[in-house]
């Protein structure tokens, strides 16, 4: 994190609340959770290169950097994690088929778009399952306060449906 500059605070809200989000999904296995909580650490490690595409580059660095500690596997899961991030999800199809997999994009990809929208979030007014489809629950005020919220959260839908997976937002009180 400190090689490439990243905001650590930010960095950190990410990690912590993709891995609330991935316990709310409920795993069979916990073994996703702490490779989803250092890849939103390193999520924005591509901005060292450019903010175009930043997630591939990030995806690039993180797999192929020496990272002490980490074994190629790790790097490899990690890379997949940040490259699915943002944008189409056929770029990783396969790696979704994965359930435990599959929980932690979706946790990474909700807590970054809760992020960019900027919002303040309490992870306990969220509710997130996925089974055969998604269902995002969220308080209907994000929306009136944070207008591209709903946007992202449409494109986010879309993302999931070109892989044949429902995605149903309801905004409540």
């Amino acid at each position: 994190m400190r090689r490439f500059q990243v905001d650590e605070g930010r960095a950190e809200r990410v990690a912590a609340n993709a891995v609330t989000l991935y316990n709310q999904l409920k795993p069979c296995a916990d073994i996703h959770a702490k490779y989803l909580y250092w890849s939103g650490l390193l999520h924005e490690v591509g901005l060292a290169v450019s903010q175009t595409g930043y997630h591939k580059h990030g995806a690039y660095i993180v797999e192929n950097a020496d990272l002490s500690g980490f074994t190629t596997r790790e790097q490899r899961l990690m890379s997949t994690l940040i490259l699915a991030q943002k944008g189409n999800l056929r770029k990783i199809g396969d790696a979704l088929s994965e359930a435990d997999f599959a929980k932690a994009v979706l946790a990474l990809r909700l807590s970054l778009l809760f992020m960019h929208a900027r919002i303040e979030i309490d992870m306990a007014e969220v509710r997130v399952k996925m089974k055969n489809r998604i269902e995002l629950e969220i308080r209907s005020d994000w929306v009136v306060q944070h207008p591209t919220i709903s946007y992202w959260l449409e494109k986010e839908r879309e993302w999931w449906d070109e892989l044949a997976i429902g995605f149903t937002i309801k905004a409540n009180g």
